[in-house]
Formats: C-alpha cells, sequence, structure tokens
C-alpha cells in the first residue's frame, strides 16, 4: 500500500495544483508535439510503401528491411543517446535532434532506389535515437510523482496522434502530387519545431517564467537524488524492474512497430483500399488510441491515490494494455473491413495505454539515481529490437502466405509474451 506520506502529498500537491500557474503542462505538451512529429515522419514512408513497391519494382520482404531498417540505427544509440541527453540536457538534444530528422526526409525525397533510400532511414534512427530519453527526462524534470502517469501518457499518446494525423496528408499529398511531396512535407515540420522548441523551451531551474508557487510543488513531490550528480550508469544493469520492464516493452515496440509499417499496405492488400482510403482507415485506430490514452492516463495515478503503491499501479495499466491488445486476432479474423478496423482500435489503443505506463513506470524506478534519460535509452535501446523485428517478420510472413493473417497472429501472440513478462517481471509492492 502507498504510505501515509506519499498521501499526505498527493494530497497537498492536488490541491496545489488547483491555484497555481500550469507551466508544466505547456511544456508537456510541447513534448506532445514533438512525438507527434517523430512518427509523422516515421509513417511517410509506410504510406508510400505500396507506390514505390510498384515504381522501384520490388517486394513486401524487401520493403520490410527497408520499413526496419530506422530501427538498426536507433537501437544501437538509444543508449548513448539516453546518456547524452542527462549530459546536454534536452534543450540542446531535442533541437539538434528534429534538425536531423528534417534533413534525413529532406534526403529521402531525392532518392530514385531501394537501396539509396537505406541511407535517409537510417539516418532518421540516427536522429530520433534521442527521442524517447527526451521526453522521459523532460517528464521527469517538470512533473510532480502525483502527475507523471497522466504526463507520461500526454507526451506517449503523440505516437497516436502522430500516426493518426500523418497517414490521411501524407496520403492526400502522395495522391495528389507524387510520394517525394510527403518527404519535404515531414523535413519542413521537423525543422520548424527544431527552431520553437530551441527559442522557447528552458530546465525549470533556469525557466523564468516558472512561478515560485509552481516550482515548489514540482520539486515538493519528486524524489530526492540519492547522491550529488548521477549514479554509475552500471546500476541500470543490475536493476531487476530494469528488465522486467525492457522484456514487456519488446513486445509492445514489436506490436507497434508492425502496425506503423505495415497497417496501410494491410489495407491495400487485404481489404482491397486505395491509398487515400487506406491513409484515413489507417488513421481511425490511432485516433481511437490518442483519445483512450489521454482519458486513461490518469489510471494509474488515481489507482495510487486510492492506496495502491506506485509501481503496482503502473503495473495494473501495463498488463491491461496488452491484454487488450489481443484483439488483434479478431483483425486477423473478421471477414468485413470495418470489423477489421474496430478490432484493431481496440489493440491500438491498449499498446498506447501501456505505453505511457512504461515510462512513468521507468520514471519511478530510476529518478532516485538521476539517470532518467539514461534509463530511457537503455530500455528503449534494448526493445526496439522488437522494433527492428517487427517490420521484417511481418513482411516476410506476408511475403510467403501472400496474406497477412499470419502476422496479425504472431503479433497476439507477443502481446501475450508481453503481457505475461509484465505480469511476472515487476516486482509487486506493498
Amino acid at each position: 500500500m502507498a504510505t501515509v506520506d506519499d498521501q499526505t502529498a498527493h494530497r497537498r500537491g492536488t490541491r496545489a495544483s488547483r491555484r497555481t500557474p500550469r507551466r508544466r503542462w505547456l511544456v508537456t505538451c510541447f513534448v506532445l508535439l514533438i512525438t507527434t512529429v517523430a512518427f509523422v515522419d516515421r509513417v511517410n514512408l509506410s504510406v508510400a510503401a505500396p507506390v514505390l513497391i510498384a515504381e522501384f519494382h520490388t517486394n513486401t520482404a524487401v520493403m520490410g528491411l527497408l520499413l526496419s531498417s530506422f530501427s538498426w540505427t536507433y537501437t544501437v544509440l538509444n543508449m548513448p543517446a539516453g546518456a547524452l541527453v542527462d549530459r546536454i540536457g534536452t534543450r540542446i538534444a531535442y533541437a539538434a535532434a528534429l534538425t536531423v530528422w528534417a534533413g534525413a526526409s529532406f534526403l529521402g525525397a531525392v532518392v530514385n532506389s531501394v537501396g539509396a533510400m537505406f541511407g535517409p532511414r537510417l539516418l532518421l534512427g540516427v536522429g530520433e535515437a534521442p527521442f524517447i530519453p527526451a521526453a522521459v527526462r523532460t517528464v521527469s524534470d517538470w512533473l510532480p510523482r502525483s502527475e507523471r502517469g497522466l504526463g507520461s501518457s500526454v507526451f506517449i499518446s503523440g505516437v497516436a496522434l502522430g500516426s493518426a494525423v500523418g497517414p490521411p496528408i501524407l496520403a492526400a499529398l502522395v495522391s495528389s502530387y507524387g510520394w517525394r511531396s510527403c518527404f519535404v512535407a515531414t523535413g519542413t515540420l521537423s525543422l520548424l519545431v527544431a527552431v520553437a522548441w530551441y527559442a522557447w523551451y528552458r530546465h525549470p531551474s533556469q525557466d523564468r517564467r516558472l512561478s515560485a508557487e509552481e516550482r515548489d510543488l514540482i520539486v515538493r513531490d519528486q524524489e530526492p537524488y540519492q547522491q550529488e550528480g548521477r549514479a554509475p550508469w552500471r546500476v541500470l544493469v543490475k536493476h531487476r524492474d530494469i528488465w522486467a520492464i525492457t522484456g514487456g516493452y519488446f513486445c509492445l515496440l514489436y506490436i507497434l512497430f508492425t502496425f506503423v509499417s505495415w497497417v496501410p499496405s494491410y489495407l491495400v492488400a487485404d481489404r482491397h483500399m486505395t491509398i487515400l482510403k487506406s491513409g484515413f482507415a489507417t488513421s481511425v485506430p490511432w485516433i481511437c488510441a490518442f483519445v483512450v490514452t489521454i482519458l486513461a492516463g490518469r489510471v494509474s495515478d488515481i489507482a495510487r491515490r486510492r492506496g495502491m503503491s506506485t509501481v503496482n499501479a503502473r503495473k495494473l495499466v501495463l498488463v491491461s494494455g496488452m491484454v487488450a491488445a489481443l484483439a488483434i486476432l479478431g483483425t486477423a479474423f473478421s471477414a468485413s473491413a470495418p470489423a477489421a478496423i474496430v478490432f484493431l482500435s481496440i489493440s491500438t489503443s491498449g499498446i498506447s495505454l501501456a505505453n505511457g505506463a512504461a515510462w512513468a513506470a521507468t520514471q519511478d524506478v530510476v529518478r532516485h539515481l538521476n539517470l532518467s534519460g539514461s534509463a530511457a535509452g537503455f530500455i528503449n535501446g534494448l526493445s526496439n529490437v522488437g522494433g527492428i523485428l517487427g517490420p521484417i517478420v511481418t513482411g516476410a510472413l506476408a511475403y510467403t502466405t501472400h496474406s497477412f493473417v499470419v502476422p496479425l497472429v504472431v503479433a497476439a501472440g507477443v502481446a501475450l509474451a508481453g503481457a505475461l513478462a509484465w505480469l511476472f517481471g515487476i516486482r509487486s509492492r506493498s
């Protein structure tokens, strides 16, 4: 059960938050915007994939490799990127990352073969490596513990928002102006956000627009660091809960990257939609996921307030989200496209909800070590092996079986494995 001190701090924080400014939520919403841009940048290739397969005379197996190539550099660099974020801060890290995203998109607009497209996608992985560590570090710096569940859900909902707004807009550009136009659009968007973030953002200790009342509210309900500076990075390797979070997150990212990479092609190939229709249909599950993630983002915070320990409250949401992801089986075996999209919406909402809780749990178990960015890089880096495998395995199975049914069943099995990893791997605490 939560301690009396925890519950008292939460009640004081809640009362104080009602009468203090809310600059911390402006910062959180800006991180939401950056997360949205990150996933708009990722889905540009997914939307263009059916056109590129025809134009470059390739197949889904090769396209699966191309779609996953972003994750190769992204995965390798997450750990060093997380440590870098802890050293240089998120103002510089985010601005530099967004600039690289822009460059990758602009380069993608000028390639003339599948082989040449690997370069921009690998560069995009380099640029996006600091994105999750920077997000987790920013939320950890700006939000008290009592608001961390909601804050993590808000920023990670950008995954759903970017995946919702990106496909229909980019599909319209592809249909009207050709596939290169969507890469130019995402590059321009990333560059504009980079400039805005660098000009606007400051750490709470340096932000002159942050009131004394709000600064006190943030600091009062945060875990004190156990030492001056950062703990040795190697403590993460010995932390059981970090490994449990990583195992479940590996499964989550397998499913997430499968959805982001292949849903537009699935709707074209198995549900016989046009590129334009598939773009709009792809957005439906992600819109649902965005709404669910925001509305349900306080679930673990509420559970904590009602007496459940912080870690167990996060665990409740993690496991429930992955169980909901099993609805992908309904997508695989539905007779109609509308029913398939309904089941896909349930599954997507589940993984989006668990996604936010995973990063709230990460902050809860390591913030006192002053390693939020490093821990996020460690978890995201190892887990993104699942992000690499998802598009490759899905593309290969779709190519071999001439259908997406088997790949979707495999994704459901991975969801079950993730739920079990979090259920039995994260230590229950009273």
